[in-house]
C-alpha cells in the first residue's frame, strides 16, 4: 500500500511539474507572439511614416511643377501683352501725330 501512495505522490509531482512546464511554454510563447506582433506594429508605422513621407515630397514636387508653369504661363502672357501695349503705343503715337497734324499744320 506504501508503494501505491508513493506512486500516487510521484504522478501528482509529475503533474504538477508538466502543469509548470506547460505554464512556462504557454508564457514563453505568448512572450514570443507579443514581440512579433510588436515588430509588425513597429514596421508598419514606420513603413506608413517612409509612405507619408513619399507622398509629401511628391505632393511639394507637384507643387512647385504647377507653380513654375503657372509663372511661367503668366510671364508669357505678360510678355504678349506688353509687346500688344508696345504695337498699341506706337499706333496711338502715329494716331495722335496725324491728329495733330490735320488739326494745327493744315
Amino acid at each position: 500500500m506504501a508503494e501505491v501512495i508513493q506512486e500516487v505522490q510521484k504522478a501528482e509531482t509529475d503533474a504538477k511539474e508538466i502543469v509548470e512546464e506547460s505554464k512556462e511554454i504557454k508564457a514563453e510563447k505568448i512572450r514570443k507572439a507579443e514581440e512579433k506582433a510588436s515588430n509588425i506594429i513597429e514596421e508598419a508605422h514606420k513603413r506608413a511614416e517612409n509612405e507619408k513621407k513619399s507622398e509629401i515630397n511628391d505632393f511639394k514636387s507637384d507643387l512647385e511643377h504647377e507653380t513654375s508653369k503657372i509663372i511661367e504661363d503668366a510671364e508669357d502672357s505678360a510678355s504678349t501683352i506688353n509687346e500688344e501695349a508696345s504695337q498699341n503705343m506706337e499706333s496711338a503715337v502715329d494716331f495722335l501725330m496725324e491728329e495733330f497734324e490735320e488739326e494745327f499744320l493744315r
